[in-house]
């Protein structure tokens, strides 16, 4: 699966959140717990061997992505898999020699946003839209839209409409954020140094 999306910081909250709910359809609360989590060879390749394990509405998932950005907005191959038992899968990483980095928590709100799909070959559905507190870091904004494989012609699309989508928003370029929430829990003295 490739994930398209982009992150933009939110000054006025409310604001966002009345335009959001002019065109998007609300799905409901956000509260997703991640923890990130690094392969045996972390200290060597930091960010590259990683993993996340996120618990949202009782349930975990492990997730793992190859990374790219391209004008704030990034282009992710992402793996994902439910876990049952959480603290098994945590026991089995390190005795394969992962360790915890850090945690990140989103609370906020879900919403949906149509046409996804009308435009754009291999949509998987509409876009999502995601407007939350990140713990110590403030009011975020964050448009997703999955596509199955990293066709450049749907990649390009994706953008597109994501571009658009911060605009209805009432946000600009100048509001997108390019760093990834790790850079910027980094910056803040919320995670330690690499």
């Amino acid at each position: 699966m490739i994930e398209v999306e982009l992150k933009a910081r939110v000054a006025d909250r409310k604001a966002v959140e009345a335009r959001v709910a002019s065109f998007a359809s609300l799905e409901g609360p956000v509260d997703k717990l991640d923890s990130y989590w690094h392969g045996p060879d972390w200290r060597l390749q930091r960010g590259k061997r990683g993993f996340r394990i996120r618990a949202e509405g009782g349930e975990s998932v492990v997730t793992f992505k190859t990374k790219k950005a391209e004008g704030g907005i990034e282009i992710n191959r992402e793996t994902e898999f439910g876990v049952s038992d959480p603290s098994a899968f945590i026991e089995f990483a390190q005795r394969l020699g992962c360790e915890p980095f850090y945690q990140k928590r989103k609370r906020g709100l879900r919403f949906r946003a149509e046409p996804c799909g009308r435009d754009l070959p291999g949509c998987e559905g509409a876009a999502s839209i995601e407007l939350v507190e990140v713990e110590g870091l403030g009011d975020f904004l964050e448009i997703e839209i999955l596509l199955p494989d990293e066709d450049p012609a749907a990649v390009a699309l994706a953008q597109g409409e994501i571009r658009g989508l911060l605009a209805r928003s009432g946000l600009g370029p100048e509001d997108i954020e390019p760093r990834f929430y790790s850079e910027l829990l980094v910056a803040a003295g919320l995670v330690a140094r690499p």
